[in-house]
């Protein structure tokens, strides 16, 4: 039996189930307990999976350590593989306790217990990666036996969801997550009634207590291959997946790599089945570990335009992993063109439709500060504040630091400083830098050769900030050290936040930007770490109730589409004893959206209790029931745009249509 899932990502998926040519069936081995009784256990025929091993043929087998719980309502007594390692029947020894009839668990555990007419375990949360099979203990089985010495066929309790994932060597898999788009549990505390359908599709089980996330967990990080899928097999509850599930998939240091969708009802997970989909090559539409880094298109964005030296590398950015994009012109047009407004992009690269920062931090460069601020006119210098006071993060260095400050009658700043620094009078030299103690740069792991000193970082021109002069949230991070100068002693590298909605600020008067090794780059990293550990606190944009609709596009006044790579969130709050509850996407943009929710928290794709990834900008997430209270609904664009900079060159390529929002409406929906 076969038949067609929607696709993940371009591929279309099939599915099979195991059918009895796929399963041998073995003679039984007795299974002796010490005493006088012997037991006959088997597997189900033939589509049983109940054991720990399962072979290319999809049959199913002992395993060494094996165990299982030979149960009353009085007694567990563990009975321990001996013979038949390696087959499908087994010699299990043991002792029985209690009086028949008796029912046989597998695998043994310590917890499981009969209660009047129901059997009481536990299904975990993780399970061990175990390739092309899955690891001993995972697929609980159980069987009656009306005497000691009757039969022991066990019959399985769950199915067998079978990925087959292919990619690169780059990609190093150490777990994938499986969410249950239903919203049924996959793991937690389970009651079987034993009603005789025990090992029938009719079987009563009920799973409580847990959540609809499963995780495998790989021993150690593995690679894919472009063409050899790597088999996860992950054993889920029968009835699992009626509506698609997510796959998640992270990286050795936790990150995730990798988020996708199947919708279809044809998932749905049957006892005793292996529900095995086509190999699927994974997608790198991750995001990363730190929740401070996700819903931008990029880390840095680079100011070397008018007036300014037009530097075309960072290599802080480098250092750090991160990304970065540049301006490095003279030229007055592109400069507009890039900050303010372009034919694609209505409010500049910085910015993402509805004003949010584009980018998490911008650095700018050393040169004239007052004339680059004339050359960005009120409106680009608006752009730069806007990106401050909606979240995003400054670093500046010499005129770049000076242009943070407080605007006068002489010079057109930005105010996102709101004071004055001093101009030091020192050209074309080099100064030393204490950080003190107490100083947030040596946070990171820099302890800069361990007196906490760097020495000869050029200077040209710049300025330092006097204690006296220091708003009431700054912070001086860093002294000079320039005995017979007014600078000596005074504030080289300083910040200011103004509240937690509004990005970090970190200038210095010098030029460590440059460097590309040792304790000035070092200080650089360092400025760019903090400034970004500073960004402002991301926000719901509306609180969604029952049936209301909320459009976001250019035309419905104060709001805007969502933008490449960006996020848009939400609130809802969903009462007791709802039902037949629905989140609705809708959009006629070809670009694609995804949708997730979570209970409590902002609904990053990485962490949500379920996620809508695959294609199309349409999504309907319909789940029965949900916990009554704040949920986070969350709208994501994954707009693929690239962009080329270079000297007087700013490009960009793709779904640039996204650059001014794609429009679309969310809904709420349940009786």
């Amino acid at each position: 039996m076969s038949s067609k899932l929607q696709s993940i990502t371009a591929a279309v998926f099939a599915i099979s189930i195991l059918t009895s040519c796929q399963f041998q069936e073995d003679v039984p081995v007795p299974v002796v307990i010490e005493g006088n009784s012997k037991i006959l256990a088997y597997l189900d025929v033939p589509q049983d999976i109940s054991r720990t091993s399962l072979t290319d043929e999809g049959k199913v087998l002992w395993c060494e350590g094996d165990a299982f719980s030979l149960l009353t309502e009085k007694s567990n007594d563990r009975f321990e593989i001996s013979e038949g390692a390696g087959a499908s029947s087994a010699t299990f020894t043991g002792k029985e306790s209690g009086t028949a009839p008796y029912f046989a668990f597998y695998p043994y555990s310590e917890d499981v217990t009969i209660e009047g007419a129901s059997l009481h375990f536990k299904l975990p949360q993780e399970q061990t990666f175990l390739d092309g099979t899955f690891a001993s203990g995972s697929s609980p089985a159980i069987s009656y036996l009306a005497t000691a010495s009757g039969n022991a066929q066990f019959h399985n309790l769950c199915g067998i969801l079978e990925l087959n994932l292919c990619g690169n060597s780059v990609l190093k898999v150490k777990a994938v997550e499986i969410i249950n788009l239903d919203g049924k549990p996959l793991w937690g505390d389970c009651i079987l009634a034993l009603d005789g359908k025990q090992g029938t599709d009719d079987q009563t089980m009920s799973v409580s207590g847990g959540s609809n996330v499963i995780r495998i967990v790989f021993d150690k990080a593995v690679s894919l291959k472009a063409s050899t899928p790597r088999v996860v097999n992950a054993v889920v509850p029968a009835g699992s997946f009626a509506k698609g599930f997510s796959i998640r998939i992270f990286d050795e240091s936790g990150a995730a790599i990798s988020l996708l969708t199947a919708q279809s009802e044809q998932v749905k997970i049957k006892r005793s089945s292996i529900i095995s989909m086509n190999k699927l090559k994974i997608p790198q539409n991750g995001e990363p570990l730190d929740v401070k880094q996700r819903g931008y298109y990029k880390d840095v964005f680079m100011d070397g335009g008018v007036n300014l030296t037009s530097r075309t590398s960072l290599p802080a950015c480098p250092y750090l992993g991160w990304s970065l994009d540049y301006l490095a012109t003279s030229d007055s047009i592109l400069q507009q063109t890039v900050i303010v407004k372009s034919e694609n992009d209505g409010n500049g690269a910085l910015l993402y439709p509805d004003n949010e920062p584009r980018y998490r931090m911008i650095y700018v460069n050393g040169g004239k500060a007052n004339s680059h601020a004339k050359s960005l006119n009120s409106t680009g210098r608006n752009r730069l504040q806007t990106f401050v006071n909606k979240g995003g993060c400054y670093v500046g260095s010499c005129a770049g630091a000076f242009l943070a400050h407080s605007e006068t009658s002489t010079y057109k700043y930005l105010g996102i400083i709101p004071a004055t620094m001093t101009s030091s009078g020192l050209s074309d030299s080099y100064t030393g830098m204490n950080i003190p103690a107490d100083s947030p740069l040596l946070k990171y792991g820099y302890d800069f050769g361990g007196d906490f000193y760097v020495d000869s970082v050029y200077h040209n021109g710049g300025g330092y900030m006097k204690p006296s002069n220091l708003p009431a949230k700054g912070q001086i991070l860093a002294t000079f050290v320039k005995p017979g100068w007014y600078m000596n002693g005074n504030g080289c590298i300083w910040s200011f936040k103004a509240n937690d909605t509004k990005g970090r600020v970190v200038v210095t008067g010098s030029h460590p930007e440059g460097v590309t090794s040792g304790e000035r780059r070092d200080l650089m990293a360092a400025m760019m770490l903090y400034a970004t550990e500073g960004a402002g606190s991301v926000s719901e944009k509306k609180e969604l109730t029952n049936g209301l609709v909320c459009k976001y596009d250019k035309t419905s006044g104060t709001t805007a589409g969502v933008g490449d790579k960006q996020y848009h969130h939400f609130m809802v709050n969903i009462p007791e004893n709802a039902k037949n509850i629905k989140f609705i996407l809708e959009s006629e943009s070809d670009i694609p959206l995804h949708l997730s929710l979570r209970k409590d928290d902002l609904a990053w794709r990485t962490d949500a209790d379920f996620i809508l990834a695959q294609a199309g900008s349409s999504k309907t997430l319909e789940i029965d029931t949900l916990q009554a209270g704040t949920w986070y609904v969350s709208v994501y664009c994954p707009a693929e745009i690239t962009t080329s900079c270079g000297s007087d060159s700013f490009k960009q390529t793709g779904d640039l249509k996204a650059l001014d929002g794609v429009p679309y409406s969310i809904q709420a929906v349940w009786e």
